[in-house]
Formats: structure tokens, C-alpha cells, sequence
């Protein structure tokens, strides 16, 4: 029985490899009363596991008992059961020179896979053994516990007798195991025996070992000669009795949970042949699932759409009780053009809030632009948002973005990509996205206790910024933060911290909510295991201590890196007063003079450094404390002491590390009712973190805290009013030496990407040369504020053709060099200054104010470039924008709130830009869910989207929209996607369809 999903492939435990009562060996179920049968079926019911490959020696004559006797006993059901067969083989691969076991593991599908093929299939399989008559005895013959002990057959055979029996079909898995005679036991030192495991290794589906022999099957040179397939390796509990049945619970030592993402099926199995790595876990809990518990307010759960009662379908049937559940992974919404795709994608960005409505397709409401939102439609529908945690949101299809909430999803409409490739020098809001990115990737004690770019900016370049200021430039960056202070001032903001304050709480409440159930400490424990238990309790008191340790320390070095940047400052600060004093001086000279005085004895400058250096002094030893490696060892027999033994980072962090392994290595010796407490004890300790990190601390809350943001609050009823006084009064001065502080500003630019720089990297696999490159680029304003001042229709060297003649100027400026940059502003001065100055210059304006806008070179600006093998935005297609966006958007954001995206891959232009895409995708659903809107299911195929959901409007039906939706293996899945490809397959789509999957 097998129940797919409209959510596509899910999380579930699977065990393929369980043995059943009257299992033709080692068969150790005993009851003292009751069927023998009854008890194992309810305890494989009572499991977490959901998958089950009911295995036996050479036969599979009790899987088909076992799953008659679970349907008789559990009408209802829901586990889903394969036969697996274990074969001994002939040749040995170790050194012991044992017989390792080869599974068959076969479609459970009668239809596909009826008993009697699989019986046939015995038949047809000999064994070494004959008969009284010399005669071969095939798998099916074997009658006596003898001869299963004897039996062995050959993995030519095993293959010829599938191909005799199914011919091309294939419905069936060959699984070897990893360890136990298997390929990591093979004899090395045995040429012989190496080509037989290689052979072997290529003939298996899959493996059956632990999380520890992952890597190795992954791992394309694994073979001596040659590249091998990565292939995905199933742990199992091999169980063989009911004292066996507790490994079914993950926590035994030895015996992890298997978790497959997949439909409960056949085919949804197949799918790990082709993700041996995305499907396939070994482990606790697959990481979205934590996720998207710990983080239930950023996974939608699905979307509701319905029409008001009132409506009569005037204008069309559209949206009638739709329900779409949502994957926590990726969901990918296909369809043919115009079928309703970006209705969806609308909907979502409009309950969550989406900050770019004015792209919206579908719920467009521009002038000019009216669709879904004329009159009568959009009020007649409404819809609801539901999130995991339980909360909702709910809107007529009327309602605009409330922008006074919190953005819960990141939206990318078609048209906001249109906009940023077309108009990507215009679009601010782009550039201030990378530099939030960059700053996501900055290291948290370089952050300098700031909470965002722009002021990580003002403070690491104050002297810079102070050096480049005129008097304009000052008051344009005073009325900047007067703005910036009043914007705090308004209700609007105070109604979104409040909004955000309120987001917060509920984060926290799902949190709480989503606390483990209570686990009883062991009772009745033999006195090593109470003293391991109590060892572990000791040992993790301290870890919490060293970790609060490694917090209060890495609060001092951030506060000793501000403190020294401060200092800096204060330092620069001097030495502009002393330059300003001596500038001053000189003119000062010229009037003493005439008055017959001696300048020195009127004004004297002293300064005495000795605090600042002292201070700098400490500063940076207090820095060197902090960050001083001892090389700490710890020996078995000695202690750890205290946390306020170690006084620095990487101390704190190198006795964390090894009294984490020291708790490891002690859980390992629990009884499984030892490790189940200490599995919840340390669930309960992270939950207690994570509330932590969600509250805030009292002192210094972090950004978007509870704490920090009720501070916000706070400071707006309390101090906003005063400071925005206090910068009405403030003034500042001019300074010089502009492009040299410009390269400090730049400095810093180029420092923060270094993070960003190494995620790059993640492509160069693949030929794909993504850089994010720090530059001086001229203003995209410049010609326009140039001819501000000079007038074209005048004799000189912009008359006529001024845009021309300044092109030409500009083309051979190298704006990164100050000597290019000043024979440039140099020699468009001295040109204009040939002709009559006076008349060039517009009546509005002054030579003076020509020559101040020449050479402050505030035309110059710093700013990130995302550059494609070397070429920036301006110079790519609109294809290779499109990608280069995606590519940010997709690996290098590193929000975790829904991700939409709608068919941004119009522009794209070929095969290899689908895989990049692809790469990308599948690296952004593991941070965060993501919903991709295309009539191209190449991505979707490509990506392994684990739901897939097809969407008609028939117009013909009138304007009634419906949806199929399912994993990726499922049959009337591929037949959508084959559907929407209309005759055009890549080869890699080609290959996973073969399979149906």
C-alpha cells in the first residue's frame, strides 16, 4: 500500500533490511504466549519507521505471509513493506575469507512485480549445490536449514537469472552491504580480490552501512582504475529477533534511523539512485525537519484560496476550495503559459507581505495595468496563508501589501526581474541587497557590535567619510540622517517594530511550543551507567558554563575591536586639528605681522598622546589575550577545571571541542533509556538556547531580539526627539585629500566581500566565473550634473556634441588610479579655461562652483559589482543577468524566510546555464523553502524539486483554474512535466524520465 503526498516527497524512516519470524536462519522471535506474528506486526506498527524490506534467505515466501497478516490485522495501515532477498554469494572479498550477502530488494507493485515472477526468478537461480543426481539446486528448490546454510550463488548468476526472468524491466535494487564481509572489509592486499569487489560495487544499487561509509560511496574514485557512480548507503537494523526490534528506534549504537525522501514506493526508492546524497540520511533527524520545527514561522504550510459566499461566478469559476500543501524543501510550479502560475506566486507574495507589489503579474493594479484587481474579480476571492507553527494570514485578493508588517517571504516576480536586468545601473535597492548580503557573511566580532552595513560603514570609515565631506556634502548627509532619525519618529515605524516585536514573540512561542516530550530519567541503571550518566550531567553543566564563557569572551573582543577604532579616530581627529591649526596659522602669520606681533607668542598647539598611546597599548594587549592560542591538549586523566579557567577564543573553543567529544564518547556507552535522556536533556539545552537567542541578552541584546527591539521602542519614546534636536545644531567641516580616503572606503569594501568571495567559489567546477568585485565607478548622473554647469550651445570644447566630446574625455580614465582621475579632471579644466571660462558656465552657476564639483570627486563612487567571467551587469545579455541574479539571490542571500521566484529564467539561454541554476537552487533549499514558478520543468527536473505542481486555467470551462500536485516519481507527475516540455528534453531530463523519475 503506498499513500503519495500532494506535499511530494517527504522526510520518512525507512528500514530495508528487517527480518520476519520463520526466517530461514538465525530465526531468534520468541514469545512466551500469544502469536509470534501478532507481536512482531504490532511492534513494526508501533514504530517511527514507516518503510519496511522484510528480508529472508533465499526466498521471499514471509514477506508475503507478513504483509497478509499486517493487512488482516491493520486494515488501515499505513506501512508500506518490499520483499528483500539475501543471497550469500560465492566469492569472499575479505580477508577471513567469508561469504558476503547480496540483497534483492523488488517493486512491491503486484502489477509490475507479481510473487510468481520473483518465485520464477528463484527458479531460474542455481546454486553451487546439486542433488543425488549431480543436478544443479536452484534457490527455489532449497528445503532444509542445511542447505540454507550451504547455499551460495554467483553475482553472474544473480544478474543472468534477473535479465532470464524480467528481461529489460528492472524491478529490483541489488544492496551490498558496506561492512560485515562487505566492500569496506574487502582484502586490499589481494588484487584479485579487489576486482571482484570493484565488480560487485559497480553491479549494487545501494549499500547497506552507516552514516560513516556515506563519504566513501560518494566518492567517484573510489575504484583503482576508473571514475565510480555515487551510490546511496541505507543503515538497517538487520533485526533477527524481538529484542533486535529496539534498534527500530535510532538510538541504538550501531543501528542510526535511515531517512528517505521520497513517496513511500518503488520508484520513490529509485529516486536515491540519482541523489544518492539529497535523499538520503543517516541520523537523528534530517536537518529541514529541525528546521522547520525550530522555525515553524518561516515554512508556509500550505495556501487557501476560495471564492466569498456572495459570488455567483459572474466572471468566472477561477479559484474554487483550492488547497495547495507546500514541500519544506522545494516546490516547483509548472505549467504552460498562461495556465496560472504567477497567480499563485502573486497570492503568496501578497499574504506575505512582499515588498514588491508594483511587479506583481496576475494582481497587477498600475495604471495602465489592471487585470485580476478590475472590478469584479479580485474582491470576489480570498485567501489564506497557513504556517507551519498554525498561525494564518488571510486577504481578499483585493487588499494591497501591508507594509507596516514584517516581509515574511522573499517574493521575485517576473517583472522585478525585468526591471533590475534592464535598469540595474538605476536600481539602488539592488546595490543596498548586496551590501546586506556582504554583511550577513561578516564574522561576528568584525561586526564591531554593529547590526547592519551602513553602520558597520560609518563607523569603519568615519575618517574617511570626514575626509571626503564638504560643506554640501556634510549637509546632505545631515538632512540624510534627520530623514533617517524622523522616518524613526513616524507611527508607521513604531507600528512595524511593534509588528516585528510581535513576530518575535511568536517565534518564541512556537519555539516553546515546539519542546520535546519529557523523557524519565532511568530508573533502574547499574552503577557504571549511573556513573556515566552522572559524569555526562557534569560535563555538560561545564559545556554550558565555556559556552556562556565564549560568549562573555567574544563580547570583549568585539567591544576591544570598537574600542580600538574609536581610537583611530580619535588619533585622526588630532591629526586634523593640528593640520587645520597649522593651515590656519600661515594666514594668521600675515595679519600678526601687520599688527607687529609675534605669532607664537599668540597661539600655541600642545598635545600630550601619552593616554592614547597607554590606551592603545592595553587595547591591544586585551586583544592578543583574547585571541592567544595556548594549544591546549587534554590528556585522558586530566580534568577540564572551570570555565573561568581560560581567558581566551580559541582556549574556550579547543576545550569545548574536546569536552564534546569527552561527551560523546560517554553517550556511546548509555543503554539506549541512558541515551534517550541525554538525547532530551541536550534537545532541552538547545531549545533553552535558541529562546535565548530569540530574547536577547539584558545588557546587549543582539539585532532582532525581543530585548533589542523593545530597546527600539524604547529609545523612540524616550531619546529620538532630543537627538533629532541636537543634529539640527550640528555642523561639520571641509576636508581634502578626497580619492586617497576614497581608497580607505574602498579598503573596506574589499575586506568585507572576502566571505562572499570563498561562497563564490562554490562554482568554479563548473567553468562558471561568478565574482563580486569592489570598484570605483563614475556617477550614472555625471554627464547630466556636468552640463549642469557647463553650457553646450557656447564656443569651447563641449559645443555642439557636448556628450561626445565628454565621452572621449572619460574613455581612456582609469577611475581606480588617482593619477588617470586627476589628469583627467586637470585637463577638462584646462581645456574649458582656453575659451572664454565666464561664458561657458551657465547663468545659474559659477566657475568656482564648476571647478568645486570638478575636483571634490564626488562623482566617484565605491560600490560592489557582480561581474559574470569578468564582465559587469552593462555588459552581459539579459540572459546572463538574469542568471547572475539568480545566482545572488539563490547562493549567496542568506535569509531563511520563503524564497519565490516567478519564472525568472525566461532569458536564459542554454544547458549549461539550466545546471548552474539548478546548482544553485538545490544549495538554497537546504537554508531555507523555496517555491520556483516556471513553464520550463527542466529547472524543476534538474533542481530534484521534491513537489511538483501542475496548474491549468481552462477557459473553456469558464476560468476554472486546478492543479495536480506530487513527487517528482510519481507517474502523472512525469506525464505533467513531459506535458510542459513539449517535445524538448535535455539529456539530463531524458535520463531521469527513463526511469519515471
Amino acid at each position: 500500500m503506498t499513500a503519495n503526498s500532494k506535499q511530494g516527497s517527504l522526510w520518512r524512516r525507512w528500514d530495508l533490511h528487517i527480518h520476519t519470524p520463520e526466517t530461514k536462519l538465525a530465526n531468534n522471535y520468541k514469545v512466551a504466549a500469544g502469536s509470534v506474528w501478532d507481536t512482531y506486526l504490532d511492534a513494526l506498527e508501533a514504530s517511527d519507521v514507516h518503510v519496511f524490506g522484510l528480508t529472508d534467505y533465499f526466498s521471499c515466501d514471509n514477506y508475503f505471509v507478513a504483509v497478509k497478516k499486517y493487512r488482516d490485522r491493520f486494515p488501515d495501515g499505513k506501512k508500506v513493506f518490499f520483499p528483500n532477498i539475501e543471497l550469500r554469494l560465492s566469492a569472499a572479498i575479505g580477508k577471513e575469507g567469508n561469504s558476503p550477502d547480496m540483497h534483492i530488494i523488488f517493486d512491491n507493485d503486484l502489477d509490475v512485480c507479481p510473487q510468481e515472477k520473483i518465485t520464477t526468478f528463484l527458479q531460474n537461480l542455481a546454486t553451487h549445490l546439486t542433488d543425488s543426481n549431480g543436478v544443479e539446486v536452484s534457490c527455489a528448490d532449497l528445503a532444509t536449514k542445511g542447505n540454507y546454510d550451504q547455499a551460495t550463488v554467483s553475482l553472474k548468476d544473480i544478474r543472468d537469472a534477473l535479465v532470464r526472468t524480467f528481461g529489460d524491466a528492472q524491478p529490483y535494487l541489488l544492496v551490498f552491504p558496506a561492512k560485515n564481509d562487505g566492500m569496506r572489509s574487502q582484502d586490499t592486499g589481494s588484487p584479485r580480490k579487489i576486482s571482484i569487489a570493484e565488480e560487485i560495487d559497480k553491479a549494487a544499487h545501494g549499500f547497506f552501512g552507516g552514516s560513516d561509509s556515506t563519504d566513501y560511496f560518494l566518492n567517484t574514485e573510489r575504484y583503482k582504475e576508473g571514475a565510480a557512480k555515487k551510490k546511496p548507503v541505507f543503515d538497517a537494523s538487520d533485526a533477527h529477533s524481538f529484542d533486535d526490534l529496539e534498534r527500530l528506534s535510532g538510538d541504538v549504537t550501531g543501528y542510526d534511523a535511515t531517512w528517505i525522501k521520497a513517496n513511500p514506493s518503488f520508484e520513490g526508492l529509485k529516486q536515491t539512485l540519482f541523489e544518492p546524497e539529497a535523499r538520503v540520511f543517516i541520523g537523528e533527524e534530517p536537518p529541514v525537519l529541525q528546521r522547520r520545527r525550530a522555525e515553524a514561522t518561516k515554512f508556509i504550510d500550505h495556501l487557501d484560496i476560495r471564492n466569498i459566499p456572495s459570488y455567483d461566478s459572474e466572471n468566472g469559476l477561477w479559484f474554487r476550495k483550492v488547497d495547495v500543501p507546500l514541500n519544506p524543501e522545494l516546490t516547483a510550479i509548472i505549467g504552460n503559459k498562461g495556465s496560472g502560475k504567477s497567480a499563485l506566486a502573486d497570492i503568496i507574495g501578497l499574504l506575505g507581505d512582499s515588498r514588491v507589489e508594483e511587479s506583481f503579474s496576475f494582481l497587477a493594479n498600475s495604471r495602465g495595468n489592471v487585470k485580476f484587481k478590475q472590478k469584479g474579480y479580485a474582491e470576489n476571492f480570498e485567501a489564506t496563508l497557513m504556517w507551519a507553527d498554525g498561525s494564518s494570514v488571510t486577504k481578499n485578493l483585493s487588499d494591497s501589501v501591508r507594509l507596516t508588517e514584517p516581509e515574511k517571504v522573499k517574493y521575485l516576480p517576473q517583472n522585478y526581474f525585468e526591471t533590475l536586468t534592464n535598469e540595474i545601473q538605476e536600481v539602488r535597492q539592488f546595490q543596498t541587497e548586496i551590501e546586506n548580503v556582504v554583511f550577513s557573511h561578516v564574522e561576528e566580532t568584525d561586526r564591531l557590535n554593529q547590526s547592519s552595513f551602513k553602520e558597520l560603514e560609518e563607523l569603519k570609515t568615519q575618517e574617511s567619510r570626514d575626509k571626503v565631506s564638504d560643506l554640501k556634502q556634510k549637509l546632505r548627509e545631515l538632512h540624510y540622517r534627520l530623514d533617517d532619525l524622523k522616518s524613526r519618529s513616524r507611527p508607521e515605524f513604531r507600528d512595524t517594530l511593534e509588528r516585528e516585536l510581535d513576530k518575535l514573540k511568536a517565534e518564541l512561542k512556537a519555539l516553546e511550543a515546539s519542546a520535546p516530550s519529557e523523557v524519565q530519567k532511568p530508573s533502574e541503571e547499574s552503577t557504571e551507567q549511573q556513573a556515566i550518566s552522572k559524569s555526562i550531567e557534569g560535563l555538560s553543566e561545564l559545556l554550558g558554563d565555556l559556552e556562556a564563557r565564549r560568549k562573555e569572551l567574544t563580547g570583549l573582543l568585539a567591544n576591544a575591536k570598537e574600542r580600538l577604532e574609536k581610537l583611530k579616530r580619535l588619533v585622526s581627529k588630532l591629526t586634523e586639528v593640528r593640520d587645520y591649526f597649522q593651515s590656519e596659522k600661515e594666514s594668521i602669520a600675515a595679519l600678526c605681522k601687520e599688527l607687529g606681533l609675534n605669532e607664537d607668542e599668540v597661539i600655541t598647539l600642545s598635545f600630550d598622546t601619552s593616554p592614547i598611546i597607554k590606551l592603545e597599548g592595553s587595547i591591544k594587549d586585551r586583544i592578543a589575550a583574547l585571541t592567544a592560542d595556548s594549544k591546549l591538549q587534554f590528556p585522558i586523566e586530566q580534568g577540564f577545571g572551570r570555565a573561568d579557567d581560560y581567558g581566551s577564543l580559541p582556549d574556550v573553543d579547543a576545550v569545548i571541542e574536546a569536552l564534546r567529544q569527552k561527551i560523546s564518547s560517554l553517550r556511546e556507552q548509555l543503554s539506549a533509556p541512558g541515551k534517550r535522556y541525554q538525547s532530551y536533556l541536550h534537545k532541552i539545552s538547545e531549545l533553552e538556547k535558541q529562546k535565548a537567542a530569540i530574547l536577547g541578552t539584558e545588557e546587549h541584546p543582539a539585532p532582532k531580539t525581543i530585548r533589542h527591539t523593545e530597546n527600539q521602542i524604547s529609545y523612540i519614546e524616550q531619546e529620538l526627539e532630543s537627538e533629532i534636536a541636537a543634529l539640527e545644531a550640528e555642523r561639520k567641516t571641509i576636508t581634502k585629500s578626497i580619492f586617497q580616503a576614497k581608497e580607505s572606503v574602498l579598503s573596506f569594501y574589499t575586506e568585507l566581500k572576502q566571505s562572499v568571495e570563498d561562497k563564490l567559489s562554490f562554482f568554479k567546477e563548473d567553468n562558471f566565473h561568478v565574482s563580486l568585485e569592489a570598484s570605483f565607478v563614475l556617477a550614472s548622473n555625471f554627464s547630466e550634473q556636468f552640463f549642469d554647469f557647463i553650457s553646450k550651445s557656447v564656443r569651447g570644447p563641449f559645443h555642439g556634441d557636448g556628450e561626445r566630446a565628454l565621452r572621449d574625455f572619460i574613455s581612456e580614465v582609469d577611475w581606480g588610479n588617482f593619477e588617470s582621475v586627476y589628469g583627467f579632471c586637470e585637463t577638462v579644466a584646462q581645456e574649458v579655461e582656453k575659451h572664454d571660462f565666464v561664458k561657458q558656465i551657465r547663468q545659474s552657476k559659477t566657475g568656482k562652483e564648476f571647478c568645486d564639483f570638478l575636483f571634490s570627486l564626488d562623482f566617484i563612487q565605491t560600490m560592489y559589482e557582480l561581474r559574470l567571467g569578468g564582465k559587469n551587469l552593462t555588459q552581459l545579455s539579459p540572459g546572463e543577468k538574469g542568471l547572475l541574479l539568480l545566482v545572488f539571490y539563490l547562493h549567496l542571500d542568506m535569509e531563511n524566510t520563503p524564497l519565490i521566484i516567478d519564472q525568472a529564467e525566461d532569458n536564459l539561454d542554454n544547458d549549461s546555464i539550466f545546471s548552474v541554476l539548478a546548482k544553485c537552487i538545490r544549495s538554497a533549499k537546504k537554508n531555507r523553502q523555496v517555491i520556483l514558478v516556471t513553464h520550463n520543468p527542466n529547472l524543476a527536473v534538474g533542481a530534484d524539486a521534491e513537489q511538483i505542481i501542475y496548474v491549468k486555467l481552462e477557459k473553456h470551462k469558464n476560468y476554472k483554474f486546478s492543479y495536480e500536485s506530487g513527487a517528482i516519481e510519481e507517474v502523472q507527475t512525469n506525464a505533467n512535466v513531459v506535458k510542459v516540455l513539449e517535445g524538448t528534453k535535455p539529456a539530463f531530463v531524458q535520463r531521469r524520465l527513463k526511469y519515471r523519475i
